[in-house]
């Protein structure tokens, strides 16, 4: 079944259409959270309650641009709420790196790079790191990173030429 498929039927109510969707896209959305929390329970129940507001909106959603920039967008949301909330930053992989690889053993160096990259992100602003993210990890473009964090295009390629400058002068400070 195509997605638009399913996205017809689950908002038919077909609960086995919606964890259709759900299994093709659960993986991306726990890797945003994880990218933009640094926490794995925390972005656990950040991709949840992104799942609930989909679910629970998907006569809202415009087949236009796809399921998953409108999922990710929502996850993206989410993640801010909850960095508002708790205002700091904990921290990022520890350990965690072949969870954030996708479920993969990753080789020691690449554990100790992600580690670093978790590190130098965590140092970024939540806006930031999350239009970053969304460009770099999901492939947003401008247009879809604006979409998922509510702000103009312009705005979005702000945040990611800020949040580049960041990472390399970070990157230069730790040289």
């Amino acid at each position: 079944m195509s997605e638009e498929e399913l996205v017809r039927s689950a908002r038919q109510g077909d609960r086995d259409a919606f964890a259709g969707l759900v299994r093709s896209h659960e993986k991306r959305l726990l890797a945003l959270c994880w990218n933009m929390l640094g926490d794995r329970e925390e972005a656990r129940d950040a991709a949840q309650d992104a799942l609930l507001q989909a679910f629970q909106n998907l006569e809202r959603f415009d087949g236009g641009r796809g399921f998953a920039p409108w999922l990710l967008g929502i996850g993206a949301k989410r993640c801010l709420d909850r960095l508002r909330r708790r205002r700091t930053f904990l921290r990022y992989f520890r350990g965690h790196a072949g969870e954030w690889l996708g479920g993969e053993t990753p080789r020691p160096e690449a554990a100790a790079e992600a580690e670093t990259a978790g590190r130098l992100l965590q140092r970024l602003p939540a806006r930031e790191r999350a239009a970053l993210s969304l460009t770099v990890f999901e492939g947003f473009s401008a247009r879809e990173v604006a979409a998922a964090l509510g702000c103009s295009e312009s705005t979005a390629r702000v945040h990611v030429y800020n949040a580049r400058v960041r990472l390399k002068k970070e990157v230069a400070d730790e040289l």
